[in-house]
C-alpha cells in the first residue's frame, strides 16, 4: 500500500476516501495564515519544474550526491502540497462519483510542451470545491472552464481513454485532490520528469500490467500506448510483453487490446514491486 493510503485511505485507497474530496471552500484567516501556500495558485508548486534545472546542472557535474539531495527535498515538498498519482480508467470514473464540483480546463503541460492554443486544449478536469474559486487565477485557467455532471465528465474520460490518455489525479493541499489530469508523455510535465530525471512527483498506479502470451495476437496495438517505456515484442514468441519495473499501472495497453490479453495486478500483492512507487 502506497503511502498516501496508509497516512489518508482510512483501510482503502486514499484517493477513493471521500474524506480527501471534502475541503472546505471558505476559511477564517487564521486557519489561511496557518497553512500559508495551499490556497495559492493550484499549479504554482509547480511539478517539479523548478528543480529540473538544478538537477541537470549536477548531473552536468557529475555530482550524484547533490542530485539525489534536491530530489529529495523537492519531493518531500511535492507530497505535502502537489503531486500526481496514475489511476485506471475504472478508477477515474469511480473519483467523479465522489468529486462535486467537475470542470473540464486547458492543460497548461501541453500548452508549454506542444503549444496548444486553448481552443485544443481541454483535457483536463479541475475537481472539488477549489473549482468555485476558479476565477481568481486567470493564468492558469486559460480560456476558463466548462462546469460537467458526472456522466459528461465520464463520457469525456473514457474518449480520452480511446485517444489514449493517461490518467493521473493531482492532490492540492495533501491530501486533498482538485484535479485528473489526461495526458501524454511527453506533453505531461509530471510524466516527463519522472521518466527523465526520476523525479518522483508523480506516483506509480496502485497495479502493474500482466500479458497472457496463450491470448496475446501479437499485434502490437499496446505498445504504442505506453507511456511509460515499459512494453515490448519478445523476438522470439512475436508476443507483447511487459517489464513491471517500468509499469505504471495505467491499464492503456490493457483497454486496446481485443483478445482480452492484458490483465492488471495489485502491486501491493507482489513482493518485489510493492515498495515501488
Amino acid at each position: 500500500m502506497c503511502q498516501f493510503c496508509e497516512q489518508y485511505g482510512d483501510g482503502g485507497k486514499w484517493y477513493l476516501n471521500p474524506k480527501n474530496y471534502a475541503r472546505r471552500l471558505y476559511k477564517v484567516r487564521k486557519l489561511e495564515t496557518e497553512v500559508k501556500g495551499k490556497e495559492a495558485d493550484p499549479q504554482a508548486a509547480g511539478m517539479g519544474g523548478g528543480v529540473i534545472n538544478a538537477i541537470i546542472a549536477a548531473r552536468v557535474r557529475g555530482d550524484a550526491a547533490a542530485e539525489a539531495k534536491l530530489k529529495e527535498d523537492a519531493v518531500k515538498f511535492a507530497y505535502a502540497m502537489h503531486f500526481g498519482q496514475v489511476v485506471t480508467l475504472e478508477e477515474t470514473l469511480e473519483i467523479l462519483d465522489l468529486a462535486y464540483p467537475i470542470a473540464k480546463m486547458t492543460c497548461a503541460c501541453r500548452r508549454v510542451q506542444w503549444g496548444l492554443a486553448d481552443a485544443r486544449n481541454f483535457t483536463c478536469l479541475g475537481i472539488g470545491p477549489g473549482m468555485y474559486k476558479w476565477e481568481r487565477w486567470p493564468e492558469t485557467y486559460r480560456g476558463g472552464v466548462e462546469f460537467l455532471s458526472a456522466a459528461e465528465a465520464k463520457e469525456w474520460v473514457m474518449l480520452t481513454d480511446q485517444m489514449g490518455l493517461v490518467h493521473t489525479l493531482d492532490a492540492f493541499g495533501t491530501p486533498y485532490i482538485g484535479g485528473l489530469c489526461q495526458c501524454d508523455y511527453p506533453g505531461c510535465v509530471a510524466i516527463r520528469n519522472r521518466l527523465d530525471y526520476e523525479f518522483k512527483f508523480l506516483v506509480k498506479g496502485e497495479w502493474f500490467a500482466k500479458v497472457n502470451w496463450e491470448r496475446c495476437t501479437g499485434c502490437e496495438k499496446c505498445i504504442a500506448r505506453c507511456h511509460f517505456r515499459a512494453m515490448g515484442m519478445n523476438v522470439n514468441t512475436q508476443k507483447a510483453l511487459v517489464d513491471p519495473l517500468a509499469c505504471f499501472g495505467c491499464g492503456l495497453c490493457r483497454s486496446v487490446c481485443a483478445a482480452d490479453a492484458i490483465t492488471l495486478s495489485d502491486r501491493n500483492l507482489n513482493p518485489r514491486l510493492k515498495d515501488m512507487w
